[in-house]
């Protein structure tokens, strides 16, 4: 099985988000049987690992962490941006995100497949999902902007797929719920015709890659 790299930042990483809590989010995840962590059961999970708005988690012992296939790696990731364009002249066209870092990767808690099972059994759970991508911003900016400076479209759906087996043995009850796993980007807000007043604000940009497997016995 492969497993995801977690950087050692992340608590770092997490104080951002916690500190980006109240600022404006766009957040949505395609896909038929989707339930969010606050209608579900994140069995297995530490509070502590939860975002402070509920939203990612980070793997606990229980979680398999798998990449799908074809996503691009940590060191391909694009730092170019020639592809993505620009937002259209209005209100927030003079603001810019530069400096995009990759800052690790995080489950989200919306769970987007499920199943269960009393053993003896073998539980099989295969994810083949689209999933969108999750923006956080500290002020108002174009989604357009975002993309232009992250090097790849924010509005977008991005598919997710990938299997995974559990031996549940007899005479317990065994659970598997796959979330969408996320690379992280993070991004400076600059203004001016030519983008070169700092804001000291921030973008963060989630990007989905593969699926994070959590299971668990009863």
């Amino acid at each position: 099985m492969k497993h995801g790299h977690f950087l050692p930042r992340r608590r770092k990483i997490a104080a951002a988000l916690a500190t980006a809590g109240a600022a404006v989010a766009m957040t949505a995840t395609a896909g038929s049987g989707v339930s969010y962590a606050s209608e579900g059961n994140l069995e297995g999970i530490p509070e502590s690992s939860v975002s402070a708005d509920g939203k990612f988690f980070d793997p606990s012992p229980n979680t398999i962490v798998k990449v799908t296939t074809g996503s691009v790696g940590a060191d391909e990731r694009p730092n170019r941006s020639d592809s993505v364009s620009p937002a259209p002249a209005d209100a927030t066209a003079f603001r810019f995100v530069k400096n995009k870092q990759y800052v690790g990767q995080s489950c989200g808690t919306d769970v987007i497949q499920q199943t269960s099972g009393r053993g003896k059994t073998t539980l099989v759970l295969t994810v083949d999902k689209k999933v969108d991508a999750t923006v956080k911003k500290e002020i108002s900016i174009d989604l357009g902007q975002i993309s232009a400076g992250m090097g790849w479209d924010v509005t977008k759906s991005y598919g997710v797929s990938n299997q995974t087996r559990y031996e549940v043995p007899r005479g317990r009850f065994g659970t598997v719920q796959a979330f969408p796993l996320y690379d992280q980007y993070v991004g400076e807000v600059w203004e001016g015709v030519s983008g070169a007043f700092p804001t000291g604000k921030h973008v963060y940009a989630y990007k989905p890659v593969g699926v994070c497997f959590n299971q668990w016995l009863e």
